[in-house]
């Protein structure tokens, strides 16, 4: 019965982990590693900041963008917040296609 009851638990734990999106720790990549030359368009999505929450599309270097979002959290930080944040490359083959997806 004990062994029944801590699989119930251990598979509860996993799917309520699971189920959780952390996001990226923006604060563990080191910036001068990335690329600094080729322009792309990312999607950004930060929440929870308290000030810049949403996602944008942009036409820019990794190296860029990910300094914009290291800045986003440490601002969230000191305003007590914990924000959300992810990135990734999108398909778009120029700045006016990447930029025309954004809501603003």
């Amino acid at each position: 019965m004990k062994k029944i009851l801590f699989a119930i638990f251990a598979v509860v734990a996993l799917a309520l982990t699971s189920c959780e999106n952390k996001g990226l720790d923006i604060m563990s990549l080191d910036a001068s590693k990335l690329d600094n030359t080729e322009f792309k368009c990312w999607k950004w999505t930060v929440k929870n900041s308290g000030f810049m929450d949403g996602t944008v599309y942009v036409w820019d270097t990794e190296h860029n963008v990910v300094v914009v979002l290291q800045e986003v959290y440490k601002t969230s930080q000191l305003n007590h917040r914990k924000p959300v944040i992810t990135y990734e490359a999108t398909t778009d083959p120029d700045k006016e296609s990447c930029e025309c997806q954004n809501d603003f």
